[in-house]
């Protein structure tokens, strides 16, 4: 007998069963990675919009006053440079907050109009530009910084969610101010401050005419429009969506982010005048929002600009919108039409 030949097998078998015994160890290491890996990535998921929104909202805007590489509109200006007369007044919303405002008067306005800005910026201040150009066309102004930004008391950034109590207070002042009977309202707001607008035209019937530019047509729609932008696949958007939703709800409440968002507010403008604005390059809030309004509401009038920019004016110029000949053209349209 050949034992050699008889070892030789032995050990090939021995060594299949060995190397069989590692693949199966090797694929159940695999196996318990991945399954391990998934967890994580589904406890992250769910964890992430509630850590991430109460760190992002649960603080005061104080605007640098100079531009920055990350935020370039932090300048802060005042209605001197315009050669503006203001009253600076603070008005007590319900909730007693005290909000700041600029009053731009006129003898005889054809309408006062209530400007509104973003989330981080720019200043209202920015709209100082705006109340000069309205003043020559014999429009009063009220520049409103809403709570939680600049000089206006608030610890936490609401995203158009309660500052409807702000605009209010603002209207209320309006309308308990004899130089301002029968004089039109207007809301004009870029940004939130368009998303502002929606929401407080929906609920405050004495507002006459809005104009909302780069609105979100609700918080979690912009979220998800960004999450695509960057290429987060379909499904991990739908899983998350929910879960941004839910999260708002434990800042503001159930009933407050099912209802105050311009997706259902804009329903109420009913026959009052409404113009949309978007840019249909625009990054930080994608024109689809836009579009999202205008099905909830076929009535308003849009304006899809042709441009990358998020704050619609022409370079950002906010101190010399005299410039951008289309915006203004258009803007004075809409105003006109109201007379």
């Amino acid at each position: 007998m050949d034992y050699r030949n008889e070892t030789g097998w032995e050990n090939i078998e021995l060594n299949n069963i060995t190397e069989h015994s590692t693949k199966k160890r090797l694929l159940k290491s695999i196996i318990k990675v991945a399954v391990i890996t998934l967890i994580i990535c589904c406890v992250f998921m769910i964890i992430t919009p509630f850590v991430a929104i109460p760190l992002f909202l649960n603080h005061h805007i104080d605007y640098k006053g100079y531009a920055t590489e990350k935020y370039p509109l932090q300048d802060i200006y005042y209605a001197s440079d315009y050669s503006l007369d203001e009253t600076q007044i603070y008005l007590e919303t319900e909730d007693e907050l005290n909000v700041w405002c600029s009053e731009i008067y006129v003898e005889k306005p054809k309408a006062v109009i209530i400007y509104l800005t973003g989330i981080v910026q720019p200043s209202i201040t920015y709209f100082y530009g705006h109340a000069a150009w309205m003043k020559g066309n014999g429009y009063a102004t009220i520049l409103l910084e809403v709570r939680g930004h600049g000089q206006s008391d608030g610890n936490r950034i609401c995203l158009g969610y309660e500052e409807t109590n702000d605009v209010r207070a603002v209207v209320n002042y309006i309308k308990n101010n004899e130089k301002y009977e029968d004089v039109p309202i207007v809301l004009h707001g870029v940004s939130m401050g368009g998303s502002i607008a929606i929401n407080a035209f929906g609920q405050i019937n004495d507002i006459d005419a809005i104009i909302a530019m780069s609105a979100y047509s609700s918080f979690e729609d912009v979220v998800m429009d960004l999450a695509e932008q960057y290429h987060i696949p379909g499904s991990i958007r739908i899983i998350e969506k929910p879960l941004v939703k839910l999260a708002l709800q434990t800042v503001f409440g159930t009933d407050t982010v099912n209802k105050v968002k311009p997706i259902e507010q804009i329903k109420n403008a009913k026959e009052r005048p409404v113009l949309l604005v978007a840019c249909t390059g625009d990054t930080e809030v994608p024109s689809i929002s836009t579009e999202r309004l205008k099905k909830a509401n076929p009535n308003v009038h849009t304006w899809m600009r042709n441009s990358q920019e998020h704050f619609i004016v022409e370079n950002c110029d906010f101190k010399n919108i005299l410039d951008d000949d289309e915006y203004c053209k258009t803007i004075l349209e809409f105003l006109n039409q109201l007379m």
